[in-house]
């Protein structure tokens, strides 16, 4: 385009270019919201493991799975997370130096599924923890 005096004028040129660009950075300012999110969910289900093989490995025989897997409901439940899949076990027989383990799962749901398609459905999240049993 031409002004009055004949020369060359590129005004709006860079609020065009901007608002090509624009989508293209909010897809990836959202996406790395979400990695962190997930991030950070992945990093409580393995509090909430490594939580349950130790309540595990220092419970009596008798109160040895309910006490942690409660441990793990409660760990869980102070990051506002539900749990899909709590498994505390002890290798037989459950004696000093048996193997703990404690296997965690949590659904992750992204917040943006219509913008981020291929995190749409619930992606489980598991750790597993072992310890030795005292």
């Amino acid at each position: 385009m031409k002004n009055a005096s004949g020369q060359r004028t590129e005004r709006g040129t860079s609020t065009v270019e901007f608002l090509l660009v624009l989508p293209f950075l909010m897809l990836l300012a959202l996406a790395g919201a979400e990695l962190s999110r997930a991030l950070v969910t992945m990093n409580v289900v393995t509090q909430a493991a490594r939580e349950g093989a130790r309540v595990g490995a220092v419970t009596p025989v008798g109160a040895f799975p309910g006490a942690a897997e409660a441990r793990v409901n409660a760990v869980l439940a102070g990051a506002n997370l539900a749990p899909a899949a709590v498994s505390v076990t002890c290798s037989a027989p459950c004696a000093t130096d048996s193997v703990v383990t404690a296997t965690v799962t949590v659904n992750f749901q992204t917040l943006f599924p219509v913008l981020i398609p291929v995190l749409a459905g619930p992606m489980p999240l598991t750790s597993t923890a072992q310890m030795r049993f005292e």
